[in-house]
């Protein structure tokens, strides 16, 4: 009996064990990244543009040369780019002799009771029909994502990890978070200068946005971690020639803590 019993203790002991270190955090699934996107959407043709948008700065950032955005020095095959100094900061400076959007024309047409969108001609087009579309617009965009060592200090990033502006140029003032948390996450607003020159004509409706980010994430019986990001955007009508004000958001915190000790 004595024997049954401390059999059956033993095993419940391992049981027990294996699901808690199963559990636990995996030491070999801790990982860190930063990731910075940028994109223009346009919706019609613009001509002799200069826009400039913000790249992460710190002796630690991983955005420090156009190669790393831009390996071949365009993005999208659509603007030159190339990153410059400013009293701002470092930006990537995108410029063009030319922005082209072309419209494309759909009809919607109904199969089985589903109804699907169809390309048509200039020509086909009819803008009094309900049923047709007319669609001018067009996005340029890149994507990095580098690995970091492990881990970031996502908490407290900012003086501690890259991000976008220096403390001279911006001055970012607690907001609201603009998503739901779990009480960690600290959010700031700020005033971020982006430079726009472009030709247009007057209803030209371009938009803007960059964002960079840091991220740890290890598996503790399914994938989670925690992050904080950077965030500008413009919308801007008509022609520009300089400096103007967009849209800054930093979010801080954000995710589950603490990171699991290396």
């Amino acid at each position: 009996m004595y024997r049954r019993s401390l059999s059956i203790l033993l095993l419940a002991c391992l049981t027990l064990t294996a699901g808690c270190a199963f559990l636990g955090p995996n030491p070999d699934s801790y990982t860190s990244t930063y990731e910075y996107t940028v994109g223009i959407d346009a919706n019609t043709t613009i001509q002799n543009a200069t826009i400039r948008m913000p790249v992460p700065h710190g002796t630690d950032s991983p955005v420090t040369n156009t190669s790393v955005i831009a390996p071949n020095g365009t993005v999208d095959g659509a603007f030159d780019a190339s990153i410059v100094q400013t009293g701002s900061g470092p930006m990537l400076e995108l410029t063009t002799d030319e922005l082209h959007v072309e419209p494309r024309y759909y009809r919607i047409v109904e199969e089985d009771d589903l109804g699907r969108r169809e390309e048509i001609s200039e020509s086909e087009y009819d803008p009094s029909n309900p049923d047709h579309q007319r669609v001018a617009f067009r996005t340029v965009s890149a994507r990095v994502s580098v690995n970091a060592e492990y881990p970031l200090e996502t908490r407290t990033p900012l003086g501690t990890e890259p991000t976008f502006y220096t403390d001279e140029a911006v001055t970012r003032r607690a907001t609201e978070c603009q998503l739901p948390s779990q009480g960690e996450s600290v959010c700031f607003a700020y005033d971020a200068p982006v430079y726009l020159a472009y030709d247009a004509p007057a209803n030209a409706s371009v938009d803007g946005i960059a964002t960079f980010g840091g991220y740890n994430e290890w598996f503790t019986g399914g994938w989670t971690g925690n992050e904080y990001s950077d965030r500008v955007r413009f919308s801007a009508t008509g022609p520009q020639d300089g400096w103007t004000t967009a849209d800054g958001y930093t979010e801080t915190g954000r995710g589950n803590y603490p990171s699991p000790e290396p």
